[in-house]
């Protein structure tokens, strides 16, 4: 307020020697004010300042449009739109429609239609679809970006086939296709999935369309796995076709509809078979490894219980970082039943190999799993002395004892989720108060458990932990809140009720990178819980 007070001080100041008369919580004073301020960039200033007076309100909008009609000047009349954007309201359309200067040249008229296109998607109504949607045609990108936002913000169905058109131009601007990916997303529109299923595989210039498409991709939803799953079977022949001649590995194609399955978890049920069967994928070492993880990861995140004992029989895979995401599918599904198969894997292989399958234990296991636990660490030297008699040049065999000291250590803590395993056993409420144990191990647990119990009450206190500085818990929680809107429709309403402290928080966190990855899924429990219903 003191700013304003400020501007207005200035701008009378300079605007006549007879001072600033009449009352400035009236349109008719600022109507004076931007009447009597001869140069254009002292009319820019009224407006600017007029857009933080305390006053401003609807009453003022009739003025307002009426100086956006008579206005020469492309700076004041953007000022106007930027001014109108912030009120949001209705009767604002047909003057900002009409303020525009199509096929323009100069660039103040080229920010002038930007900001009215923007202003246009802020006051929201569908009227100005028409509109934006020529706007998409202009030469000025940066109109046509606000143009495509704005579409995508009102779910312009009447927009997707130009959407497309630009999404898919091989000739166009990344940046611009990337804008209408993300817009037809927004909109999710059927009709959209088979062009932005090929566009998950297209390269321009080195840039990939990949994130944005499958995000869209994830929107639209349902519609999307019945496309996707043709693909993971290997029944498309046409896209394989396509990506064949287009360069595209085989295993890529698997690979990338299996992870844009995995984020559809809720709705990628149909595509459980076909995911099982890439499980047994053979093609090249390297390329059986990245097809059979992904289709892993798409199975735990879908809860598949048909895939445990196919995993749990895989657990003897001897690349590490592939064991690991087997074992984080199984953690996932959570299925007790794998835990003697976590016990063999816990003692083969490296200890990048063995760890993984000993948090499995810690995470799946129960009172019964505890002495098989104490075992493994008692055993930690010998089970590391046999290794590195195998692998002496392991980094954690130069010091075989010291290395295996710190390994039993961590086993130990991790002995501490099965402690509160024996405790709360299916006790939710017991889990509940886990949720502010100090190891983040059994937060990380106690997350998962609440989300299994399904029960609509416990709502709230996931969603609370959906800020967790560790990790591996806050991924836990947002993967617990997620099962939990998703099954029960009571949890749903209570969710979308923090909507908005989600949205503040993804905010906050944009571009801090260690939240990057996680932060990805908490973006798709907002999407979730922006629509009406699952």
């Amino acid at each position: 307020m003191v700013r304003s007070l400020i501007g207005v001080g200035v701008v009378c100041l300079a605007l006549s020697l007879s001072g600033c008369k009449g009352d400035p919580n009236t349109p008719e004073y600022w109507s004076k004010q931007i009447d009597s301020a001869k140069r254009v960039k002292d009319r820019v200033r009224v407006v600017a300042d007029l857009r933080q007076a305390p006053a401003l309100n609807a009453s003022f909008l009739p003025m307002v449009h009426q100086k956006l009609a008579s206005e020469k000047s492309p700076e004041v009349k953007a000022e106007l739109a930027r001014l109108l954007a912030d009120q949001h309201d209705p009767s604002s359309v047909q003057p900002l429609i009409d303020a525009l200067e199509l096929g323009e040249t100069d660039t103040a008229v080229k920010t002038m239609n930007k900001e009215i296109a923007h202003a246009l998607a802020e006051v929201g109504d569908p009227k100005a679809i028409p509109t934006l949607v020529k706007l998409m045609r202009s030469k000025d990108n940066y109109t046509k970006i606000e143009a495509i936002n704005a579409l995508g913000k009102l779910e312009a169905k009447e927009a997707v086939e130009p959407l497309i058109a630009l999404a898919t131009d091989d000739n166009g601007e990344p940046f611009i296709s990337k804008k209408a990916i993300q817009a037809l997303g927004n909109i999710g529109d059927p009709r959209a999935v088979k062009p932005l299923v090929q566009m998950m595989f297209k390269e321009r210039r080195g840039v990939s369309f990949y994130i944005e498409s499958s995000f869209s991709l994830y929107q639209i939803g349902a519609p999307s796995v019945e496309a996707l799953v043709p693909v993971m079977n290997g029944d498309d022949k046409e896209l394989l076709a396509w990506t064949k001649e287009a360069g595209i590995l085989e295993p890529a194609v698997y690979a990338k509809t299996a992870q844009v399955l995995a984020d559809m978890h809720a709705h990628a049920k149909p595509a459980e078979k076909a995911l099982i069967k890439q499980l047994g994928y053979t093609n090249g070492f390297a390329e059986q490894l990245l097809v059979r993880r992904y289709a892993a990861l798409a199975l735990g995140r879908m809860r598949s219980k048909a895939a445990v004992p196919v995993l749990a029989k895989m657990l003897d895979e001897p690349e590490a970082s592939t064991r690991a995401e087997y074992i984080t599918a199984l953690v996932r599904i959570g299925d007790s039943s794998a835990v003697p198969a976590l016990v063999k894997a816990a003692q083969q292989g490296s200890w990048d190999a063995r760890k993984p399958a000993i948090e499995g234990i810690a995470m799946l296991g129960g009172e019964a799993d505890i002495p098989a636990m104490e075992k493994l660490v008692k055993d930690e030297p010998t089970i590391h002395a046999a290794y590195c008699k195998t692998d002496p040049e392991y980094d954690l065999c130069k010091d075989v004892a010291a290395s295996a000291k710190k390994q039993a250590e961590e086993i130990q803590t991790d002995l501490k989720r099965l402690v509160a395993a024996k405790e709360c056993k299916k006790d939710i409420a017991c889990w509940v108060k886990k949720l502010d144990d100090p190891d983040p191990g059994v937060r990380e647990r106690a997350a998962y458990e609440v989300g299994r119990g399904n029960d609509a009450k416990f709502t709230d206190v996931l969603v609370k932990r959906l800020s967790d500085k560790n990790l591996d818990t806050r991924y836990a929680a947002i993967t617990a809140a997620d099962w939990l809107v998703t099954d029960n429709p009571e949890a749903f309403k209570t969710a979308k009720a923090s909507l908005a402290q989600i949205q503040k928080q993804l905010e906050e966190e944009k571009g801090k990178t260690e939240f990057v990855k996680v932060n990805e899924d908490l973006k798709r429990l907002a999407v979730k819980l922006a629509h009406d219903k699952i």
